[in-house]
């Protein structure tokens, strides 16, 4: 005489060998077709009802917290190592990384740069921004006000912000900040949107100096880094009251 289970969903006996287990259910044919699901990786059946499903994925719940993520955007499932993450270990699948990073990009990046104005004397800013979101329709509404006349402007993200934006500029010339780059517009728009930056108490400014600008030899430019050290050295409490940072 072959042995037999009950079903734990509908009550009748089986043979065993007519019966499916499910996280130690047993489970009459009918009622596994019904009730269950295959994992698509680890090929364990379980109850749909605990199964972590997308269009394209049928998971337990144990590969999918070992093996598999869902995207920030889209909300797909994708396995951890053909996933992309950015600064903040937000996960994205292909095509929404590839969608997110024409706007906002991760904080690595760095583009070719476009050096604007005459002379030597090239600054690059950073700004950071805070309080109004990691939002793509937000950083494109700035980059079309700074770059409406000339590629001025990218956009990153930043892990030491909540939620916000570093807006960095492409090097240039200090008239070129203070006459062509759109500055008081790009600023207005921001604040417009929730923004702030000095005000949220997560953001800095940063400004970065061609090395041209301290000489055109490699021994000028290191005696100038070299005074430049020795100012700050010197003056570092008047320095950290001026910048207001702790």
């Amino acid at each position: 005489m072959s042995e037999t289970r009950i079903c734990a969903n509908c009550g009748a006996e089986y043979p065993i060998e007519d019966m499916y287990q499910a996280e130690g259910d047993w489970l009459c044919e009918d009622c596994a077709d019904r009730l269950t699901v295959i994992c698509d990786h680890c090929a364990e059946r379980v109850y749909e009802e605990n199964a972590v499903e997308d269009d394209t994925h049928t998971l337990c719940d144990h590969c999918f917290d070992e093996y598999y993520v869902r995207c920030e955007d889209c909300n797909r499932i994708i396995h951890r190592d053909r996933a992309y993450w950015d600064n903040d270990d937000n996960a994205y699948c292909a095509s929404c990384w590839d969608e997110h990073n024409d706007v906002i990009h991760e904080y690595s990046y760095t583009p070719d740069l476009v050096f604007h104005g005459k002379g030597l004397r090239h600054f690059g800013v950073e700004l950071e921004i805070d309080d109004g979101g990691t939002v793509n329709s937000n950083a494109q509404k700035l980059l079309d006000i700074a770059n409406a006349n000339a590629e001025n402007l990218y956009i990153k993200t930043d892990g030491s912000l909540d939620e916000g934006l570093e807006l960095v500029t492409h090097p240039m010339t200090l008239e070129y900040h203070l006459n062509e780059m759109p500055w008081a517009e790009v600023l207005r728009k921001a604040q417009s949107m929730g923004y702030l930056s000095h005000a949220a108490g997560t953001c800095g400014l940063h400004v970065h100096i061609s090395r041209l600008a301290f000489g055109c030899t490699y021994e000028q430019q290191e005696a100038a880094i070299a005074r430049l050290l020795y100012f700050v050295e010197k003056f570092w409490a008047e320095l950290l009251r001026f910048s207001r940072r702790t």
